[in-house]
């Protein structure tokens, strides 16, 4: 006989399951499957199986298997959204999460955060091709041709945020414009940096080779110095400790080589050469400037506070891509397939300070 205290329990899981979109890109498990993953007898997950349908949560095709019934809080107009995500930590990658997850509950859509360790992880393509959109917030690993045709064909409708894929006909939210990322080498030659260096650890997608450039071009324009460090981290592994690394070896060899200012193009590798300065018996924001391209929510809490562009309020521009996945199939994405906010607030922190007069400050 079904342990009736049991039954409620895995009816309420599965009603869970559905509002968190569990079963959004993959088959309800039919009773005998459902009972060994919760633990309890054939008869007991039937029981909570029968309470969903007569309760119109679930319903049974004419085969057998088991779906959400269309009609269930009405499921049928509901569009399903997911958002790939690399599957390793960081303040930005949860901060992007979030954005995405309050204009999908604001649209009243079904969304889904889906985690990839590599772009032929299953989980890519069956986000493309089981969702009714899906927003990509790519990794540092190189994306393979085979992946892009499938991001880029006009049946699949995928956007890229913090990365520029609009020259393969993908739309693309971009975080910061070439201008919001002058702010921060003017704020730096404001303070009468004329050296302004610049730290990648980052792998190098798009985006990273775009700001580096963005730094190239700036000091050529200004007609100031500064030198390039290099040092890519492998995909998922982390460019803290990378900066740190890389740092604590241009110290080694060279210790003036980084001064009087160094922008990175990350946070994290803010935080590493940070690290390292500070082992040195260097003070940060007195006998070197750092700061950061982006300044991710935990940047103005640390010490020293991080001087950076401030994540900027993407919402408006999300909310466009979620109205496009909300339309009919035969409709194509209407005007431009870059999106880039307008504003982008510097935080100036404390790791950044005025220029001593030296030699490492001459034009």
């Amino acid at each position: 006989m079904p342990n009736k205290r049991l039954y409620p329990d895995i009816m309420e899981a599965i009603e869970r399951r559905i509002a968190a979109g569990d079963y959004m890109l993959r088959d309800l498990p039919g009773e005998r499957r459902l009972a060994q993953e919760v633990g309890v007898s054939y008869m007991t997950a039937r029981k909570a199986v029968t309470g969903l349908i007569e309760r119109g949560v679930l319903a049974r095709r004419p085969n057998g298997t088991l779906v959400v019934n269309p009609r269930h809080r009405g499921r049928a107009a509901t569009t399903k959204v997911a958002a790939l995500a690399p599957a390793y930590p960081s303040p930005h990658l949860i901060a992007s999460l979030e954005a995405i997850s309050r204009v999908a509950e604001s649209r009243g859509i079904q969304f889904r955060p889906i985690e990839y360790v590599h772009w032929y992880d299953p989980n890519v393509s069956k986000a493309v091709l089981g969702a009714d959109g899906v927003i990509v917030i790519p990794s540092t690993e190189p994306i393979p041709p085979k992946m892009l045709e499938l991001f880029a064909d006009p049946d699949h409708r995928v956007v890229f945020l913090d990365d520029d894929m609009s020259d393969l006909g993908i739309p693309s939210v971009r975080l910061f414009a070439s201008a919001h990322i002058t702010k921060v080498y003017e704020h730096l030659w404001r303070l009468g940096h004329r050296q302004i260096h610049c730290l990648n650890t980052q792998g190098r997608n798009r985006e990273i080779v775009r700001r580096i450039d963005e730094w190239r071009t700036w000091i050529e324009r200004r007609g100031g110095g500064g030198t390039l460090t290099d040092a890519p981290v492998r995909p998922y592994a982390d460019p803290t400790a990378g900066a740190y690394r890389a740092v604590q070896k241009a110290l080694r060899h060279e210790p003036d080589s980084l001064r009087p200012a160094l922008v990175c193009t990350t946070q994290p590798a803010a935080l590493g050469a940070i690290r390292a300065c500070h082992e040195a018996g260097w003070v940060v924001g007195r006998d070197i400037s750092i700061a950061t391209i982006n300044c991710e929510p935990t940047g103005r809490y640390f010490v020293p506070s991080l001087t950076g562009l401030e994540a900027p309020d993407v919402g408006p521009l999300l909310e466009r891509c979620f109205d496009w996945f909300a339309t009919p199939a035969n409709k194509t994405w209407a005007g431009p397939r870059l999106l880039v906010p307008e504003r982008a607030s510097l935080f100036i922190g404390e790791s950044t300070g005025p220029a001593r007069v030296s030699r490492h400050n001459r034009g």
